[in-house]
């Protein structure tokens, strides 16, 4: 065994590989103390980069705290992004509307520029020439015309050769013509139609009028005329009035139409064109009553004079029959005619007085013979 031991001892001193229990120790001893120092510098390591981090979470924060004033906790990351995002996408379209603005801007000034341009180009010999063209239209247009007028004013063919009057009545076309002032061989195109026209209103029998020009030679007059209906007694004449109560001529030829009595207008005021009076009037119209309600029952023609003065008691005096008729009020104006017709068929040799004056429901009207 000794001899084994003392071989073994022996190979072992050649052998390199060999590791005595000292140096195992020792090589053991110093590899922890390697792996201690390895994990101290690996703590280290990820302490230095805990750092680092935290100051740069530090430096975020207070980015944020920059960014977002008074607000007094910090707002969640994916607010935090999208706040950034609606800020980029803000910005973003702020550039576009003002890179489109200035692009308008450079496009109007561009324009304007051109039209600038186009305004101080001379005009060519081709625009020169339109325009003279035109000129000269113009010019030869206007010559035509004054030839035209000349003509139309000088030419005999315009002189007037006719005068027609249309709708003359009670008026003549003599004094017809001579009120409008028109004459033959008068150049047709210098009459004023609107003064002939008031020329011949002055006339009271006239109520409308209208003047035509016919061409080349020829004038025509269309009258509308008031018809009298009725007189009123002035001296020794009678003045005609029509249903409205105008004053249309003075004359001594007494007309087959009633006399109206009783009037309260001035006899002053009997000229041709005046009109009654407002208090006349309103007897006028009781006088168109009592005459439409005459005519209506055939005895319109024996009325030859109506006294309105007593608006109470209108009478109607009926001179081939020899008798007056006292209608009172003529309130129930069908009634009373009624009576009138038969006492007048009744009666129609006899003169006398025919009462119609009075209540007809309670009282009956009856005929007085006189003397």
């Amino acid at each position: 065994m000794r001899k084994k031991q003392k071989k073994d001892s022996k190979n072992k001193l050649y052998d390199f590989d060999y590791e005595s229990k000292s140096e195992k120790k020792f090589k053991a001893k110093k590899k922890k103390a390697d792996e201690k120092s390895a994990s101290k510098k690996k703590k280290e390591t990820k302490n230095a980069l805990k750092e680092q981090k935290r100051g740069q979470e530090t430096k975020k924060k207070k980015y944020d705290d920059e960014i977002i004033i008074g607000v007094t906790r910090l707002p969640e990351k994916e607010n935090i992004k999208k706040d950034k995002k609606s800020i980029n996408r803000k910005t973003k379209e702020k550039e576009t509307k003002r890179r489109k603005n200035s692009k308008s801007i450079e496009q109007y000034n561009v324009s304007k520029s051109n039209k600038t341009q186009i305004e101080n180009i001379p005009i060519g010999n081709a625009e020169f020439s339109k325009r003279k063209n035109k000129i000269i239209k113009m010019i030869l247009l206007l010559i035509l015309i004054i030839l035209a007028i000349t003509f139309a004013l000088l030419s005999p063919i315009f002189k007037i050769q006719n005068i027609e009057v249309i709708g003359n009545k009670h008026i003549s076309k003599e004094e017809l013509k001579s009120l409008s002032g028109i004459q033959n061989d008068e150049n047709i195109f210098k009459v004023n139609t609107i003064s002939a026209m008031n020329n011949i209103k002055k006339n009271a029998y006239v109520s409308e009028v209208q003047i035509h020009k016919r061409l080349p030679n020829a004038i025509q007059i269309n009258v509308n005329e008031r018809e009298p209906s009725y007189m009123l007694e002035y001296g020794n004449g009678y003045v005609y009035i029509n249903n409205q109560g105008y004053m249309l001529e003075i004359s001594s030829i007494k007309k087959e139409i009633p006399i109206l009595s009783g009037i309260s207008t001035s006899k002053e005021d009997y000229k041709d064109g005046n009109r009654l009076n407002e208090e006349d009037l309103i007897k006028l119209e009781m006088v168109i009553k009592i005459m439409a309600a005459a005519k209506n029952n055939g005895i319109a023609q024996l009325i030859s004079k109506i006294d309105i003065g007593d608006t109470s008691n209108y009478t109607l005096y009926l001179e081939t029959e020899k008798k007056v008729a006292y209608l009172g009020d003529c309130s129930n104006l069908e009634t009373r005619m009624l009576f009138l017709v038969g006492i007048l068929n009744k009666e129609k040799e006899n003169s006398g007085e025919i009462f119609i004056n009075m209540n007809l429901n309670t009282d009956n009207a009856y005929f007085r013979e006189s003397v």
